[in-house]
């Protein structure tokens, strides 16, 4: 794996636990990293076929009646995703392990795992857990910063084809910076958003 680190700030004093099972399976198949020279849309069709990448930062959830922020570390493999994240020094860690018809959720001290089975176990999770409907399907797409190639869009791009802005299915997603890994671009700071809910994130180090 090759990594990219950003100085980290310092993470705040609150975790929102539990915030985001929200990948749908990606391609298994590997791909390598485009050169500087290959074009957006060669870009994309690599970042598509990537078959594993982690995404290490902070998150942060606001709404109108709660909110809260902490660490955040997402490791995909396949159609598998294992989200982890905590508060500072490790308090009110969790770990949410997911793979198609399946979501299980173990907080720290925490003796039996919550779990979610059948086609609409992540979508359960969320209702039930949550509280919020979540575009899962379509985030996994987002962080890696593309659009979901299955629901039309409205993209803003600068000339090397960043996406600056995204609408989809309602949501907006705004890139706010990007980070240089190998010979592609990352997002590093993007926000979802739709009326009253905003999540924040923040990915201090990828790992490709």
């Amino acid at each position: 794996m090759t990594a990219c680190r950003v100085q980290p700030r310092r993470p705040g004093l609150r975790l929102l636990l539990c915030l985001l099972p929200l990948l749908a399976g990606c391609a298994t198949q590997r791909a390598a990293l485009p050169g500087p020279g290959e074009s957006a849309l060669a870009r994309q069709e690599r970042l598509l076929g990537l078959g594993q990448w982690e995404a290490r930062g902070r998150v942060a959830i606001r709404s109108a009646d709660t909110g809260g922020q902490g660490s955040l570390q997402w490791l995909q493999t396949g159609p598998a995703a294992r989200i982890s994240l905590s508060g500072p020094f490790g308090a009110g860690a969790c770990e949410i392990n997911w793979m198609p018809g399946q979501v299980t959720v173990t907080s720290r001290g925490t003796e039996t795992a919550l779990e979610y089975v059948g086609p609409d176990a992540v979508e359960r999770f969320l209702a039930e857990q949550v509280g919020w409907a979540l575009p899962v399907t379509s985030i996994r797409y987002w962080l890696l910063g593309l659009a979901d190639p299955a629901v039309p869009a409205a993209v803003q791009s600068d000339a090397q084809g960043r996406l600056l802005e995204l609408q989809q299915a309602g949501w907006l997603v705004r890139y706010e910076d990007h980070v240089q890994l190998a010979a592609t671009w990352l997002p590093r700071k993007l926000v979802i958003e739709r009326g009253p809910l905003r999540v924040r994130l923040v990915i201090d180090t990828w790992l490709l």
